[in-house]
Order: structure tokens, then C-alpha cells, then sequence
């Protein structure tokens, strides 16, 4: 294997394979409810940021119903609790505790439990509520969707903060007992491979234990749909993704989780790159190109940039 994959250490750190549950708990965005913005991000579809299964179930009829689609197909016994779509900090903590014991309280399956949400939507209060589930035995990650380094990329795509907003919300959440992932984009509008070696570099110099990455997908409904048939917006072809996803990981402290390497879009609304449909074949692709290289993930990271980094939560490196 040439990188960290998530899959491989959750395997390794409970001793056998550990599925997510993903789950929509009713949370929006700041970005969209005038917190922050009303627009939302120029690549996310209207009214969702995810593909709206869920919508209208219970979150007792998603985990019962998401455990049972996973143990059918995996024969799974042990799962993570993935609070997934919208922003899943976006309440006050009080409303989020509820929420996160309405599914957690009693429920010995779930080992783990991870929130998605953003980097302007984070405090004290918040992140020593979610510390606290390591009480209860379970391993806790927050996701901060990043994007890009690059602001002027930031405000083009409307995220409504900054990445300095990202540093200072993944430095405040080490002060927990919290790993942390971070989001990010590939083949944002005007960005070549020199801006993602940037956001390489600057994601690599924080004490993150794992990270997405992810294509930019063309969404029906989206500003970035409007830019694509312009002319203004063009995806990237497969073969410049690989090479560019494994540039990125050539810089990745190699004990960093590799946790998602290629955006999934439901084919009813995807525009382009239609590749991106084929997950195997984007990962071979990249595994690929790892080859031609004779690469690995780690391989122009260097330790003085970064020390210190805790990767598991038990002490143990991944």
C-alpha cells in the first residue's frame, strides 16, 4: 500500500474491520442560514450537502437501518457514529449533546464517534462536550472542511472563512483529546498544481491525523454548474487528478489516515468528471502513479515541519 488508508488502521486499531454509519442529524450551515452567509458554497447542491437518503427518517431508523444495510453487506459488528451532513456543530452544546446521546447512550456497537462540521463553528464548550465521549470508550474525530489554502480560492467558492480560521480551530481542538481530519479539494476554479502543493505544505505543518481528499465534483444546481457551462470551469481529467492527489500525499506525514480519495456524487445529478463514479478505478489510477513514481506517502514530508504529532488516542502510532 502506498499510503495510510483508514480502512487499514481502523482494522488495525480494533482488530477488525469498523464501518461508519453516516448520519443526518437535521443540522444546516452557517453559510446558508445567514450566520455567516446565505448562499452556501459554489460546489454544493441546493438544500444538501450529502444525498439526502435520510431525509425524514428518525436518527434511531437511520442508525437501526444504516447497521443493518452495512451488516448485510460487510458482516459488520463494530461501527462509528458519523454525524455527517450539513454542519454537525451548528447548535448550542446543550441541543448537541442530546442529539449526540440520542444515538450513542447504551448503543455498545458504536467504538467511535465522528463529527463533520467547519472551522467557524467550533468552541471550548463544544469540543469539551465531544472530548467527553472518550468516557464512554469511544474514539472521537472531528472533520473541518479546509477546501484550500489558498483565500482568494476561498472567496471565489464562497466557504465564508479563511484558512487561517482552519489553523486556528485545528490548534484549539489539539488542546483535546480529538483527532482531527481535514477536508480538502482538488481542482478548485483556477487552482494548478502548484496551489495544491501549497495546501499540501500547510496542511502538513499541522498536527491533523487524517485526511479527505476529494475531486472537484460539477453539480447540477450549483454556481460551479453555472461556471462549467460558461466556459470559466473545467474538470480535471483523471490522469492530472492522480497526479496530483499522489503530489499531495508526497507530503503527508506518512502516520496521517488517508480516509477518502475521490468525491462521491449520485449519477443523477453529477455533470462531470463522470470518472469519478468509478471509485476503483480513480484508486487505481493513483495507486498507479504511486508506481510510476516509485513513491509513498511521506516521502518529501519532513518531521522538523511538524513534531510531536499524536496520532491514536491510546498512545500507539497508526
Amino acid at each position: 500500500m502506498y499510503y495510510n488508508s483508514f480502512s487499514g488502521y481502523l482494522k488495525k486499531r480494533f482488530g477488525e474491520k469498523v464501518f461508519r454509519v453516516c448520519l443526518d442529524a437535521g443540522f444546516t450551515c452557517p453559510n446558508r442560514d445567514g450566520t455567516c452567509g446565505v448562499q452556501g458554497c459554489a460546489y454544493c447542491a441546493p438544500g444538501s450537502s450529502w444525498n439526502n437518503r435520510w431525509e425524514g427518517f428518525p436518527l434511531h431508523d437511520q442508525v437501526r437501518l444504516g447497521k443493518e444495510a452495512i451488516r448485510r453487506r460487510y458482516g459488520a459488528k463494530r461501527f462509528i457514529a458519523y454525524f455527517q451532513a450539513f454542519t454537525n456543530t451548528h447548535a448550542p452544546a446543550g441541543l448537541l449533546k442530546d442529539i449526540y446521546d440520542s444515538v450513542l447512550c447504551g448503543d455498545r456497537e458504536f467504538v467511535g464517534l465522528a463529527i463533520g462540521t467547519r472551522p467557524d463553528c467550533i468552541d471550548r464548550e463544544k469540543l469539551a462536550l465531544i472530548e467527553s465521549y472518550r468516557e464512554h470508550g469511544l474514539e472521537v474525530w472531528v472533520e473541518y472542511g479546509l477546501q484550500t489554502s489558498n483565500n482568494c480560492t476561498l472567496e471565489l467558492i464562497n466557504r465564508g472563512h479563511t484558512a487561517e480560521d482552519f489553523s486556528s480551530a485545528v490548534l484549539l481542538t489539539k488542546e483535546y483529546d480529538i483527532l482531527v481530519s481535514a477536508h480538502i479539494i482538488i481542482g478548485l476554479p483556477g487552482e494548478h498544481r502548484e496551489e495544491n502543493l501549497k495546501t499540501a505544505r500547510f496542511v502538513a505543518g499541522l498536527p491533523i491525523d487524517g485526511i479527505k481528499i476529494h475531486n472537484l465534483n460539477i453539480v447540477e444546481g450549483t454556481r460551479i454548474a453555472e461556471m462549467y457551462k460558461s466556459g470559466s470551469v473545467n474538470p480535471l481529467a483523471l490522469e492530472e487528478f492522480s497526479y496530483r492527489v499522489v503530489d499531495f500525499l508526497e507530503h503527508m506525514d506518512p502516520r496521517v489516515v488517508v480516509d477518502r480519495l475521490v468525491a462521491e456524487t449520485p449519477a443523477s445529478i453529477l455533470i462531470e468528471p463522470k470518472w469519478s463514479l468509478n471509485k476503483q478505478a480513480v484508486l487505481r489510477a493513483i495507486n498507479l502513479e504511486f508506481e510510476k513514481r516509485a513513491s509513498f506517502q511521506g516521502k518529501h514530508f519532513s518531521r522538523n515541519e511538524r513534531a510531536g504529532l499524536r496520532f491514536t488516542q491510546d498512545g500507539e502510532p497508526g
